[in-house]
């Protein structure tokens, strides 16, 4: 199942100007719209959309119950003459706001808006519909129990009404309102569940699939997400010349690390992904946290084996808790309960995923009952996880399986739906459908997407080499490329031949040149213990020149690395200072102050990064005890093994030089 409190691209809507703006008069066209039987007012400016909203019955069995708005944003096509037809995006989660990830949709499907309508909404309890808010689930980051209960508590008889089935029935009732009777859909992560349950409870509705990071509706094999893990690191490092240069196993120096931190767990300060300063400890739970959420950015792959090897070798812990910070830091709900809800989240995993325990009994029965089934693998398969145990998996404090989430919420009523996504026996229909998965995804592993492949006659499945979680939309952390599509250029295009032409994916053969994860080749407390940078023709600035130079190219490098965490458009460096990410016309520019990867070097000045080309450019200064310069770095973050240039003066002498790119 998909991981359910990551925070991702609905927070920085703010961040990316006038396309966050609520909807309103005059913000797209001088004229509302009527399509259908819905009048649509005019909103988000920057793409020519309109808002509107749907009274849907809360409690389809029982209309007597009240009813929800839903809201949505629709997007007609740009062209001349009548629409070619509907394309409708789903975001994941469960819990975030599909309008909230418009700059992603909006961007990436836009190529066929020339004929095309897109239509994004927001699924009941979430964003414009409605967003369910539970003040205290929402803002704690490590979720109780009693904040569980309490937001059942707070819902009442309503908990048991957001379940997936009546937000698809939302959906396509949202559709035929608008006047359609077929669309396009495209969905990720969680939004390929509701897919699949939406396509099995409309089976007319939909012209073609693409479920993009997905999991089954049924026989979910969801134990292979962590266990993945195993294989991603050993892929990762097997690509990346300088670990593949140590030898040995990943997977080997992985489980010595977790034996380490079982016997000795590490505790200090480090920086989240916003650069929030955090006190953590990195034991068996917290790594299990790593790996379970490392699919969702590339820097827990380009780091986590370097961090280990620093811990091991020199006591050095820095690097380690700082991946434990990023992965607890985006764990949580967030202050913005119309980008992300928890209470949506709990109350959906609740009535529709599977359960360790019996619904109807009460919490102390649930836990026994939980506890008797972990008892039962324990003799049955105690590895299930390894090298983590079963207390890792099933006692850890973050719950980011989901085991016990659940046990304190409200037992189903009497008159409930039965828990599940869909009715026993139910089947899905023969839809042209493409599912995809990244190959180093442990959010949604790739035995789960074939899993979903089996359940969907006719469905093509496509593994994208060296992919994370979810592959074609701006798959390089928070915020989305101009193009909203993965950095590669490659599994977007793939993704909108496939809706155009109703089911042909066309040539795919990009996806084996998708550039591996560069991972670091060894982290370092002080700048004379990096590798020098190699020098070029011209070169006059001596070995400790180069140590510098390659150390500043470390440090942009962590900082391009980080920019996939950053939640809020902030980061710090590893050892001090920090960096603030500017949206431009292209891409980034990342604005460094201070930025510390060693503790001895400090490095200030911006790198632009236009996402559209690969191209990544650094103008920096470097200042160490006893040392200054000034450098220029660049290379193209798109090709396997590229080679970054390095060129401008150290104490006063000519550097020329390059190195892998960091």
């Amino acid at each position: 199942m998909a991981g359910i409190t990551m925070l991702k691209a609905a927070v920085l809507s703010a961040l990316l100007g006038a396309l966050a703006a609520s909807c309103g008069p005059a913000r797209a066209a001088e004229a509302g719209l009527t399509l259908g039987r819905l009048a649509l007012t005019p909103c988000i400016a920057g793409y020519g959309g309109f808002c509107g909203t749907l009274p849907v019955p809360l409690d389809r069995r029982d209309p007597g119950r009240g009813t929800i708005e839903v809201g949505f944003e629709f997007y007609p096509h740009t062209g001349p003459g009548a629409s070619a037809g509907l394309i409708l995006a789903q975001e994941g989660g469960p819990g975030y706001s599909t309008t909230g990830s418009r700059d992603g949709y909006v961007r990436m499907l836009g190529p066929l808006r020339a004929d095309r309508d897109i239509l994004l909404v927001d699924k009941r309890g979430t964003g414009r519909s409605a967003a369910v808010d539970c003040p205290t689930l929402q803002l704690d980051a490590e979720a109780s129990q009693a904040d569980i209960a309490a937001c059942g508590r707070q819902l009442g008889a309503d908990a048991w009404h957001y379940r997936t089935a009546d937000a698809a029935d939302d959906v396509a009732e949202v559709v035929a309102a608008l006047g359609y009777t077929r669309a396009a859909f495209y969905g990720d992560s969680y939004g390929t569940w509701f897919g699949q349950v939406l396509a099995a409870l409309h089976p007319d509705l939909l012209s073609v699939m693409v479920l993009d990071s997905a999991y089954p509706v049924a026989d979910d094999p969801v134990d292979t997400e962590v266990t993945h893990g195993q294989a991603a690191m050993e892929i990762v490092c097997r690509r990346s010349p300088s670990c593949a240069a140590l030898g040995g196993s990943a997977d080997a120096r992985f489980a010595a690390l977790l034996a380490r931190l079982r016997a000795e767990p590490a505790t200090g300060p480090a920086p989240d992904g916003n650069g929030v300063p955090r006190t953590v400890t990195a034991d068996p739970g917290a790594l299990f946290l790593v790996v379970a959420t490392a699919g969702n950015a590339p820097t827990t792959w380009r780091d986590l084996d370097a961090a280990g090897r620093a811990l091991a070798d020199s006591g050095d812990a820095a690097p380690l808790l700082r991946l434990v910070a990023e992965a607890r830091g985006g764990f949580g709900g967030g202050p913005n309960v119309q980008a992300f809800s928890a209470g949506l989240a709990d109350a959906v995993q609740c009535a529709d995923y599977p359960a360790k325990f019996g619904r109807a009994a009460a919490p102390p029965e649930r836990e026994a009952q939980l506890d008797a089934y972990v008892a039962g693998l324990e003799r049955r398969d105690p590895g299930t996880f390894a090298p983590f145990t079963l207390a890792d998996a099933f006692r850890n404090p973050y719950d980011v399986q989901g085991y016990r989430t659940c046990l304190a919420w409200p037992a189903p009523p009497a008159d409930a739906a039965p828990p599940g996504p869909l009715p026993p026996g139910t089947s899905l229909p023969r839809i042209p459908t493409l599912v995809l998965a990244g190959e180093l995804d442990t959010v949604t592993s790739p035995a789960e997407a074939r899993a979903t492949a089996a359940l969907i006659p006719g469905a093509v499945a496509i593994e994208v080499r060296n992919g994370l979680h979810e592959t074609a939309i701006a798959d390089e952390g928070q915020f989305p490329s101009p193009t909203g599509e993965d950095l590669a250029g490659c599994v977007g295009p793939i993704v909108r031949r496939f809706i155009a032409s109703a089911g042909q994916t066309g040539d795919t053969s990009c996806i084996a040149r998708i550039r591996p994860i560069r991972t670091v080749p060894a982290f370092a407390r002080s700048w004379t213990a990096v590798a020098p940078a190699s020098p070029a023709a011209g070169d006059a600035s001596g070995r400790d020149g180069l140590r510098l130079a390659s150390a500043a190219a470390e440090t942009v490098g962590d900082a391009v690395a980080e920019f996939a965490v950053s939640q809020i458009g902030t980061g710090a460096g590893l050892r001090g200072g920090t960096f603030s990410i500017v949206a431009t016309a292209t891409g980034y520019q990342l604005v460094l102050a201070g930025l510390r990867w060693t503790e001895d070097l400090a490095v200030d000045g911006t790198v632009d990064w236009n996402q559209a080309t690969g191209a990544v450019s650094a103008e920096v200064t470097l200042d160490a005890p006893g040392h200054s310069g000034t450098v220029h770095l660049a290379w193209n973050d798109r090709d396997a093994d590229a080679l970054a240039t390095l060129d401008g003066t150290v104490d006063g002498h000519v550097l020329a030089a390059t190195r892998l790119a960091p």
